[in-house]
């Protein structure tokens, strides 16, 4: 197995030795106002805006305090969190983690990994420094939680399906092999929509890119291996290492045939890396695999980035707010644009504290399939809103006005919505689309079905 890192850009600011309190913030409203806030309060104050750059700062510096935000490009507040606190040199240190993504899961992760605080943004200004200051003073607690219209992509039904090798150049083809959730008990009904969880194949007659690998991955390994599709270099790129994104991994059939090279993708999260992952999936005596892999595997370990993987071809990689370190990806080729962010919840209204809505926006933007997170109708999404998962109407929205796609695929649907649920989704967000003349075609994905784009040459 063949293990590789990528690393963005260096950018910082360390220029104060022995400060009190070293804040890490990639935003600059508010890396910068919380430095403000802490320094007329009498600290000493360094602020950092590249997080690769925040460890050396801190270990250059031997600060009282570190201040950090969770989502940032590098490296994230909760792998800052676990370095320090699992270095006998630096774990004395106080650490408060400031975030947007107030998840309960996200809290108490923050806590086992070590923070002493954590603080919801947009935070208070009037009492973010006496709340530091009772953190350097060790009086007070805050106990981790419970656990808790252009033209439309043109779409084909499996039993249209060519071969990859018969694709024509320019030809792009976006499939869906899984976009449910994963469902508490096993399914006793039949679906149109299918059960299957996340994975998407995007194809050209050169290159096969895949998103995720849920359940969904079975089946597309299994036409790999039978030649119904002619890629031999396979590139796997994984949002998240939740369950119903990975279970499928290991029943990958191309693993297992030589023939093959596997070029698997993803981020590290503070408690699982991704080769740890690969590793346990492939390897262990836990897996689900029922050998040992025999196709040659290469892993890369990505930031927030961009990326390119061949000549015009494209991969940009970004946070998502959603609980532990998830990725929502766009990939440009052949001039199109495919946005895959099956695990993202869009807030509907962004503030300069807590502007997920406008980076994201500003990401995808000109996305010619845009395929995100839409796990609630707006009725269940008001009773179970800000845990990691989108509302319908939002998604909407965001997808004409943000994204100004031109077509939305509604991805990760309740596992427990039924087919006459998911219909009435569909009809509803069509109907919201002709109410509010937005010029965007939505759809409701069934197991393999695609979408046709015709790139240049």
């Amino acid at each position: 197995m063949y293990y590789s890192k990528y690393r963005s850009s260096d950018r910082g600011e360390n220029t104060m030795a022995n400060p009190d309190i070293v804040i890490v913030d990639d935003d600059p409203m508010v890396g910068e106002l919380s430095r403000d806030l802490l320094t007329d309060a009498g600290y000493t104050v360094t602020l950092v805006q590249d997080s690769l750059e925040a460890i050396p700062t801190i270990k250059a510096q031997m600060p009282r305090l570190i201040v950090t935000d969770i989502m940032m490009p590098g490296i994230t507040g909760m792998d800052i969190c676990k370095s320090v606190k699992s270095d006998p040199a630096l774990k004395h240190m106080k650490i408060i983690v400031v975030s947007g993504k107030s998840y309960d899961v996200e809290k108490q992760r923050a806590f086992q990994l070590g923070a002493d605080f954590f603080l919801q943004k947009p935070y208070n200004v009037e009492t973010f420094s006496a709340t530091v200051k009772t953190i350097l003073d060790g009086s007070v607690a805050n106990p981790a939680p419970a656990p808790a219209a252009p033209m439309s992509a043109s779409i084909i039904r499996e039993d249209e399906h060519e071969q990859a090798s018969d694709l024509d150049a320019g030809q792009i083809r976006v499939t869906a092999w899984g976009a449910r959730g994963l469902p508490a008990t096993l399914p006793n009904t039949v679906s149109r929509y299918g059960h299957q969880t996340s994975c998407l194949s995007i194809e050209t007659r050169e290159h096969l890119f895949i998103f995720d690998a849920g359940t969904g991955i079975v089946e597309l390994g299994k036409e790999i291996v039978e030649r119904k599709r002619y890629y031999k270099d396979i590139w796997v790129c994984l949002t998240h290492f939740h369950m119903d994104h990975i279970l499928g991994l290991g029943r990958f059939a191309p693993l297992f045939d030589s023939n093959f090279a596997i070029h698997l993708i993803g981020s590290n999260d503070p408690e699982k890396s991704l080769k740890e992952v690969a590793q346990a999936t492939l390897y262990s005596s836990f897996s689900l695999a029922k050998q040992a892999p025999k196709a040659k595997i290469d892993i890369y370990e990505i930031l927030e980035d961009n990326y390119e993987l061949f000549p015009g071809v494209k991969l940009s990689a970004m946070y998502a707010n959603h609980p532990t370190s998830t990725m929502v990806y766009v990939l440009d080729l052949l001039g199109k644009r495919v946005t895959y962010a099956p695990d993202s919840e869009i807030w509907g209204d962004a503030t300069a504290f807590q502007d997920y809505d406008e980076k994201f926006g500003g990401f995808c933007k000109g996305s010619d399939i845009f395929i995100h997170d839409a796990v609630y109708n707006d009725k269940d999404y008001e009773t179970y809103k800000k845990q990691g998962h989108s509302g319908l109407g939002i998604v909407v929205d965001f997808a004409a006005e943000k994204a100004e796609a031109r077509d939305l695929v509604l991805w990760h649907a309740h596992p427990d919505y039924t087919d006459e649920q998911l219909d009435q989704m569909l009809a509803d967000a069509k109907a919201r689309c002709l109410a509010r003349g937005l010029p965007l075609n939505c759809h409701m994905p069934t197991e393999r079905q695609s979408f046709m784009l015709q790139g240049h040459k």
